[in-house]
């Protein structure tokens, strides 16, 4: 018998991926197809969305074309298809698949010889998927927040309202767009759990994890929260007028949960195997499994050998900070997922709008005063490798509105002054040199203020990742308070754990790890207590859900759970797939850093 094979697709805004990986985890092979490149005429896209206004989706067929598209690519490659003994990946989070009536018989009742998007075009409701750029259900999102709030809501869902979150769009096509069509429409997937349907021919359960950026779903009691389904449903008793005593009430709520069906708990149990469909025409084995599918970032933590109080940094032209963790500690500031192969764990991701931008303001700055070629960042990092400790000077650099904390477009440029702040512009006390440090500093901090309530006392048993209670460390925080008073980020206060908690290991990948000044400046200021690590994980999404399946077969194999930590770590060496970088800990010389950022965020236009 060979030796078993896995794939793992991306389906995501302008491409489908599928990558496929053995049991050892090593990746073999790659085949995608870019949507602009296939599909541009017949669907009219632009970086795979039609754009009308603020309304993104993208066509659900194109993703049926990609499908075939993808196969036959690995069919022509003469691809083994019967070696696959598992199949799992990820799609783009909160977009919503509309399915018709007829929707499981045409997907049972498919036909070799044509087009996945030709059989099923019947099968849809509504056409286009709302991409997760949509900005289009504001009157919705300030429904779900005046009658809930946001805080409410991030505790209930993990996260306050959004524009693109599946509760807002759900409300929108059932109360504005089109009540008729909505009513008509037999199930609702995520595109996760579509692409799964689309593989088992039958409708797939949406996946535990990925629920959790519906603002439907209440995450700690396992269900969908009533409230919110009235919302959807456009029958809440505040908003829409609706007696909650009324059939109209209980008949819109019983069947808003049909049509989005059962949750799939976090398991490694299959969702059934591949349809016969794709084993006739493409060979797969009847026995080839198809594993619940997870959102694009939930996928990504699953790349890598992640372990409780891991942080995983993206420094793109936006921030995204990834934070495994055991406390559900939610905030209106960030979002918690279930995590979605590790049942008493979750997913706590930060989503910052000024990340490279405004690195890069500072750079062109620095460049023009020296001149220096403008795109070049030596003068950027000789200025920061010589900046070595904490100098009482913070800036805070947003070019673009900020999401975390919630703030206008602004520059603010401050001091600590014998314990008080004085807001400084550029001159004699202040110079453009200053706002190198400052800038990666005070982003640093930011991920440090936040990521600390989720990493307090969220350590794997048997090792400790946060710092004793010593002496030291609670004359520290001690001085710290007194110094400052009570500090509070984003409406909570901190405690002594949340402001002297460590992360275990921190990995940095995108476009500015590779600016080794940046992130040794990051990885000092967050002190990991377990090291440092830049990471390239160009394919991560699709690597992670290879990386599912696989895991999930081994699982089912020994009929027992293996944690999915120990699986990874056994097959991961760290040596050759991650690059470990030495910094100097400076994390006590920036407890004041800590401190002036909170004071700072208090004063900021909002």
């Amino acid at each position: 018998m060979a030796p078993p094979l896995f794939l793992g697709f991306d389906l995501s805004t302008q491409q489908l991926k599928v990558i496929v990986t053995d049991a050892n985890l090593n990746h073999l092979h790659s085949y995608h197809v870019e949507f602009d490149a296939a599909y541009k005429q017949r669907y009219g896209i632009h970086k795979g969305v039609l754009v009308d206004d603020d309304t993104i989706v993208s066509p659900v067929l194109m993703w049926l074309d990609a499908v075939d598209h993808v196969f036959d690519q690995m069919k022509q490659d003469a691809f083994p298809f019967a070696d696959v003994r598992g199949i799992s990946g990820s799609g783009q989070q909160h977009g919503s698949i509309y399915w018709s009536q007829q929707a499981e018989h045409l997907l049972q009742s498919l036909d070799g010889s044509g087009a996945l998007s030709d059989q099923l075009q019947d099968a849809f409701t509504f056409q286009n998927s709302p991409n997760w750029q949509d900005h289009s259900t504001g009157s919705e999102l300030k429904g779900f927040e005046d009658t809930v709030g946001a805080d409410e809501l991030a505790q209930i869902s993990g996260s306050r309202a959004h524009y693109r979150f599946t509760g807002l769009q759900i409300r929108k096509l059932a109360t504005r767009i089109d009540p008729e069509r909505y009513a008509s429409t037999w199930r609702i997937s995520l595109v996760s759990s579509f692409v799964a349907s689309v593989l088992l021919g039958k409708i797939a359960p949406i996946e535990e994890a990925d629920a959790c950026g519906m603002n439907l779903y209440d995450i700690q009691k396992g269900e969908y929260d009533e409230r919110l389904l009235a919302l959807a449903a456009g029958v809440h008793p505040q908003l829409d007028g609706t007696d909650p005593h009324s059939s109209k009430y209980r008949d819109a709520i019983d069947q808003l949960r049909l049509k989005l069906g059962e949750i799939s708990p976090i398991s490694y149990n299959a969702n059934g195997t591949v349809s016969p469909h794709f084993q006739k025409k493409y060979g797969f084995a009847s026995d080839c499994k198809v594993y619940s599918f997870t959102g694009d970032n939930l996928a990504t933590i699953l790349s890598l050998p992640l372990a409780p109080n891991d942080c995983l940094i993206s420094l793109g032209t936006s921030t995204t900070v990834l934070i495994i963790t055991k406390n559900y500690n939610p905030s209106s500031q960030y979002h918690l997922f279930k995590h979605p192969t590790m049942p008493d764990h979750y997913m706590g991701m930060l989503c910052y709008c000024n990340g490279s931008l405004a690195r890069e303001k500072v750079r062109d700055e620095i460049n023009t005063k020296y001149n220096i070629d403008n795109k070049s960042w030596d003068k950027f990092d000789e200025l920061l490798d010589g900046s070595t400790d904490f100098n009482g000077k913070l800036g805070i650099y947003f070019p673009l509105g900020e999401i975390i904390p919630n703030a206008a477009a602004q520059t603010k440029r401050s001091m600590l002054v014998d314990g008080t702040i004085e807001d400084l512009e550029i001159g004699e006390k202040w110079t453009v040199e200053d706002d190198v440090s400052s800038i990666v500093e005070s982003q640093t901090l930011s991920c440090r203020l936040r990521s600390g309530p989720m990493l307090s006392g969220s350590g794997s048993s048997g090792s400790s990742t946060t710092p004793e209670p010593t002496d030291e460390a609670r004359k520290m925080y001690d001085d710290l308070i007194k110094k400052h008073g009570e500090l509070s980020t984003d409406g909570k206060k901190h405690t002594f754990e949340s402001i002297t908690s460590k992360p275990n290991r921190c990995y940095y990948a995108g476009g500015a790890s590779n600016n080794t000044s940046i992130i040794k400046k990051m990885g000092s200021i967050l002190a990991p207590i377990n090291g440092n690590y830049r990471v390239e994980i160009p394919n991560a999404c699709a690597l992670g859900g290879a990386f599912k399946a696989s895991w999930s077969y081994a699982c089912e194999e020994k009929n027992e759970w293996i944690g999915y930590e120990k699986y990874i770590n056994q097959l991961f060496e760290v040596n050759d797939d991650l690059e470990p970088f030495e910094v100097e800990n400076k994390w006590s010389d920036y407890l004041e850093g800590v401190a002036l950022l909170a004071r700072m965020e208090e004063t900021l236009k909002h």
